[in-house]
This record gives C-alpha cells, structure tokens and sequence, in this order.
C-alpha cells in the first residue's frame, strides 16, 4: 500500500542526498507549528570530505520554492539531519589499544567513564 504524501516532501525527496522526510508538530496551548524534518545521507559537518553545499541548499531552495507557491498547509520551520555516525569496531580497538582505559576519566565507547581514580601527586 503507497503512502500519499504531501507536494513539499515529495519535491524535497526528489532531491539528490534526501534519504526521507517526515512532520513535527509544536504545539503550544492552541498555537501549532508544523516543521519539515529532512534527513539526508550525507555529514552536515563543513569540515567532512562526505559534506556538501550544495546539496543543502537545494534543500532550502525547494522548501522555499514549494511554502511561496504552496499556501494550503503550513509549514514554519526546515529541520536538516545529517547521517547518524555510527561507532565502527575499528575506532573502538584503536582507542583501547592507546590505553584509553588507564587514563583518568577515559570513556568507553558509549560514553560512560572508565576510571573514576584520582591522579596521584
């Protein structure tokens, strides 16, 4: 069974680096925002080889282009998600293997401190 989606998302979904969108509503006492949430597949990190532009500002672009010409549902605010970054075994074994756990106040991969020892004077 297909899914109708509404003109902005399959427009910005037609975009190259748009992995898929979906709504947020704010709401606040009787006031309501509607918020355009667009994941893509690439880093929004400026200093990633994988980052682009480009890519995001075809992304403003159309969600400008569609709300201007699109009057019947709006939609105040764009979010832009990047690709979550996921820990590789290799980042982790190579942290460990520098002695991260003997450090004071090293974290393990997931965040939690290793050694809660005090440096001795």
């Amino acid at each position: 069974m297909s899914q109708d989606k509404a003109i902005l998302r399959e427009f910005v979904e037609r975009i190259e680096g748009v992995a898929q969108t979906h709504y947020e509503l704010e709401i606040e006492g009787s006031n309501r925002k509607k918020t355009l949430v667009v994941q893509v597949e690439f880093d929004l990190d400026p200093n990633s080889s994988d980052y682009s532009r480009a890519k995001i500002d075809a992304v403003e672009d159309a969600f400008a282009t569609i709300i201007r010409e699109e009057n019947s549902d709006v939609v105040s605010k764009l979010r832009i998600l990047g690709r979550p970054q996921q820990a590789t075994t290799t980042d982790t074994d190579s942290a460990a293997g520098r002695g991260a756990s003997s450090r004071v106040g090293a974290a393990t991969g997931k965040g939690a401190p290793v050694n809660f020892q005090s440096p001795s004077n």
